[in-house]
């Protein structure tokens, strides 16, 4: 394990305030494979500093499953299940069976993506999680005041938008 120097500390929450900025610019209830890589790759560089990890454990790394990757897989289903009504299934029951598979397929499209995939909204939280981790740690890391307050406006910053993305996401959906 890493240890947290204040340089490092310094440039971690600069990190955290630009991610929350672009994550700000993407639809907050789709899954974005990009996004989803990225947190992949920042969480356990992350967790890799010894006094975060004990506050980061609980993160999960994020799930790139998007609808398209979710509707080609419900699609090559469909087609399977069409090969083996028409080989193997009586004419009677044929028509049934791939009238129930062609509603499965529109099924699958009314699923929202953030149920098998992770949404922006939950990296935007999972990086909030990150903002307190260091939020709660700056008072014990031995900055100047210039630099204390200049770390601490980024993480409020950096917690604010963050914050704020969750809000409104949560406001539009309830209308």
């Amino acid at each position: 394990m890493a240890e947290l120097t204040r340089k490092e500390f310094y440039g971690l929450a600069h990190e955290c305030r630009n991610y929350a900025m672009r994550l700000a610019n993407y639809d907050q209830d789709s899954v974005n494979r990009g996004l989803c890589k990225e947190w992949n790759a920042f969480l356990p560089r992350v967790r890799a500093y010894d006094t975060l990890r004990p506050r980061l454990d609980r993160l999960q790394p994020a799930r790139g499953i998007t609808r398209a990757i979710v509707l080609g897989a419900a699609l090559l289903a469909y087609f399977f299940v069409v090969l083996v009504v028409v080989r193997l299934i009586p004419q009677a029951m044929s028509p049934l069976l791939l009238g129930i598979s062609a509603m499965l397929i529109f099924a699958v499209a009314l699923i929202p993506p953030s149920v098998y995939g992770t949404s922006v909204e939950a990296i935007e939280g999972r990086v909030l999680v990150v903002v307190q981790a260091l939020e709660g740690l700056l008072d014990q890391e031995q900055f100047t005041e210039a630099a204390y307050f200049e770390v601490r406006n980024v993480l409020r910053e950096a917690a604010a938008e963050l914050r704020q993305q969750v809000s409104l996401n949560r406001e539009s959906n309830w209308r």
